[in-house]
């Protein structure tokens, strides 16, 4: 429109001078074209379809300034958060916020001639980070970003992400790298990369990418059912580190984790544990035995103390010989059987000190384990 302008002023300028009896001659060179600005810088000459780069800055502060970087193009961030560059090369693109305490770049990726993106960006300082971003205008539309809303929030196989509502159907592939996934692996929050049509705010899905889908969950940890045997040990085998041994027709088994005890509490060692010791198994029952945690060996128990023999009166009668001591404690044989007087002896026919060799007695008493015979009277004939 410029060059038509100045081309149709050069004519009048020409028509003017002829009019005034100019010379008719050769013509005076005609002025430049006159440019406008727009309002946003022009780019690089760039031949066919260009881009469209769109978006919202998250909290963005007064006066952050959007630019493509190793370009003129910029816009101002406005009151309402948003920034649109237009006329942007096709190719990779990088953008760089500036201004309000901000200096950060951002890759935005490759984008497609003709084709408008828009993005949801935060900025804080020199870094930036593009939360979500949705491609359409050129062939299959993309969107990437969170998982915001699934059923029954939406509809069913409905939901949304960056802002978009994403409708999914039977013909809908759900990847993740190299596994297949389901609709009903998607989760609040999760990234998710989708292609498919975009009409409005809608995105038909024909594809949906799990970019952090979380791994599949561990299976159930075992727990085994705590159990307590008490007997005595039998067959017992193995070492402190492997052994096992039986309780009946129960097997227990335990390895060096096992902790040992004897009464008490006091600490124990398996050198403590031997085959007829009573025990106390506390464990956890397996597959046809018991993982023993903790065994208590008692001590054997101490066979009873034999009880005394009844005590056996007897008499003897008889010639002392052999006497030896000093009363009340003397000791002499009659008919070959020790006899032991104490102050508890009772004398008759005369004393203790009377007694002598050779005297013909009867004495009457109690017969001790060893054979010795404790008198409790001694008569003399």
């Amino acid at each position: 429109m410029f060059r038509s302008l100045a081309f149709v002023l050069v004519l009048a300028t020409m028509a003017s001078a002829a009019a005034c009896g100019g010379k008719s001659g050769t013509p005076a060179t005609p002025a430049a074209p006159s440019t406008t600005n727009t309002g946003t810088p022009a780019g690089p000459s760039t031949p066919g379809p260009t881009a469209t780069v769109t978006g919202n800055v998250q909290a963005a502060p007064a006066g952050v300034t959007v630019s493509v970087v190793g370009t003129s193009i910029s816009a101002a961030v406005d009151g309402a958060s948003r920034f649109a560059l237009v006329n942007v090369p096709p190719g990779e693109v990088e953008l760089q916020l500036t201004g309000g305490g901000a200096n950060a770049t951002v890759s935005v990726g490759t984008v497609q001639p003709s084709e408008t993106v828009d993005l949801v960006v935060t900025v804080a300082g020199s870094s930036a980070s593009i939360d979500s971003q949705v491609k359409s205008g050129a062939g299959e539309a993309q969107l990437e970003g969170r998982v915001e809303a699934l059923p029954p929030a939406t509809p069913a196989l409905t939901f949304k992400a960056a802002g978009r509502t994403v409708r999914t159907d039977s013909a809908t592939r759900f990847v993740d790298g190299s596994v297949t996934r389901a609709f009903g692996d998607l989760q609040i929050g999760m990234r998710v990369h989708v292609k498919g049509t975009l009409s409005g705010d809608t995105l038909t899905a024909t594809r949906v990418e799990l970019q952090n889908a979380p791994a599949p969950p561990a299976p159930p940890v075992k727990t085994h059912d705590q159990v307590e045997v008490n007997g005595v040990v039998d067959t017992l085998t193995g070492s402190a580190s492997a052994f096992q041994f039986k309780i009946g027709a129960r097997l227990v088994k335990g390895d060096s984790a096992t902790a040992f005890f004897g009464d008490g509490d006091k600490p124990d060692t398996f050198g403590d544990l031997k085959n007829g010791a009573r025990v106390e198994v506390k464990g956890e029952q397996r597959d046809g035995f018991v993982q023993a945690t903790r065994i208590h060996v008692n001590e054997p128990e101490k066979a009873p103390a034999p009880a005394p023999a009844p005590a056996t009166e007897v008499e003897l009668e008889g010639p002392v010989g052999g006497m030896k001591g000093t009363c009340p404690s003397v000791t002499f044989g009659v008919k070959g059987v020790s006899v032991l007087t104490s102050v508890s002896t009772a004398f008759e026919g005369g004393s203790c000190t009377a007694l002598k060799n050779g005297d013909k007695i009867t004495v009457k008493g109690i017969r001790q384990a060893d054979g010795l015979v404790a008198a409790t009277r001694v008569t003399k004939k």
